[in-house]
């Protein structure tokens, strides 16, 4: 198959999802896809009009691809975005959709959406700076997480102690421009201080867990920030919320970070393109493996749903014919 990633950066550099586009890449030919990397920037789509050749990259017409999946995450863009939606609509197979990944990448978005489907989150508030650390107080209590409405690997997500730390961070917020910008306001769940349990679910499954504690004292536990991963069971619990969470946001692929509470888990986010380098290392599987197998099996089927329908449309059109 002729496989498309959309994802932004030099492949043999340094920068956050490098390891695991190349990992991706090895993998797909290998198996014999034809597997290309291609930047937002490279592409030019046309609408409207009978041109089959509607896609462009680098100013070029070229054929469409049988897959595109985006390996943007939390810094997809506008354009990354209408490139996998533009696909789906010229009948590409597209892995997430345009919507699941724009569910996930805001985080308040997300919340919405699992509070709808009863799924466990933080209690959450929206507001934007000037922070009024009143009514923070009143709803959400202290310590209170902070969050810009996008981010990843932990970037934007602070944590007040107390109303006056709160009016710091507010200060520092406005005095750098961000006047009027949106933030979530979450409740600290102490007993997940600095740990977090990472789900990495392919095609309504559980693939493998991790729990990512931080090393430093951070109430971070992120990997890329100096965290280290050890393997969890997959409990009937962990599968659960963490499949209902995909479901409801329609993602195939994706990472769900869940907080440990006295009886449970909460969702703290979802992750459209989620690193799995910290999963492989400590919990040894092969990640592009288990994508690779849902890509290839699920063409398989929508291939052979197509031939069942020209099937049947062939046969009404026989008995039709020797009907009249």
């Amino acid at each position: 198959m002729k496989i498309w990633y959309i994802w932004e950066g030099d492949i043999n550099g340094d920068v956050p999802g490098t390891y695991e586009i190349k990992r991706l890449q090895e993998a797909g030919r290998t198996r014999g896809h034809e597997v290309e990397i291609l930047s937002p920037a490279q592409f030019k789509i046309l609408i409207g009009g009978c041109d089959v050749q509607n896609v462009f990259i680098d100013g070029k017409g070229i054929e469409r691809p049988d897959v595109i999946m985006s390996r943007m995450g939390a810094a997809s863009t506008y354009l990354s975005i209408s490139v996998v939606r533009h696909m789906l609509f010229n009948n590409v197979m597209v892995i997430n959709s345009a919507e699941a990944i724009e569910q996930a990448i805001d985080k308040l978005f997300t919340m919405q959406v699992l509070a709808q489907k009863n799924i466990p989150i933080p209690k959450t508030m929206f507001a934007k700076c000037p922070i009024d650390a009143e009514v923070v107080t009143r709803q959400i209590g202290y310590p209170v997480i902070v969050k810009t409405l996008k981010g990843t690997q932990g970037g934007g997500v602070f944590l007040c102690e107390t109303p006056d730390s709160l009016r710091d961070l507010s200060e520092i917020l406005v005095h750098q421009g961000a006047n009027d910008t949106p933030v979530l306001f979450q409740e600290f769940i102490a007993t997940s201080r600095g740990r977090d349990v990472r789900a990495f679910c392919v095609g309504g499954k559980v693939l493998a867990c991790m729990e990512r504690k931080s090393t430093d004292g951070s109430f971070k536990s992120n990997i890329t920030r100096g965290g280290v991963g050890e393997p969890v069971p997959i409990t009937p619990e962990i599968e659960k919320i963490a499949i209902d969470t995909c479901k409801a946001l329609g993602l195939e692929i994706a990472g769900i970070d869940l907080l440990f509470t006295d009886d449970g888990y909460k969702v703290c986010e979802a992750n459209s393109a989620p690193d799995f380098k910290g999963l492989e290392t400590f919990c040894k599987v092969d990640v592009p493996k288990a994508i690779y197998d849902y890509i290839e099996a699920k063409a398989a089927k929508e291939k052979s749903q197509k031939a069942n329908v020209v099937q049947a449309l062939f046969g009404r059109w026989i008995k039709g014919r020797n009907a009249a």
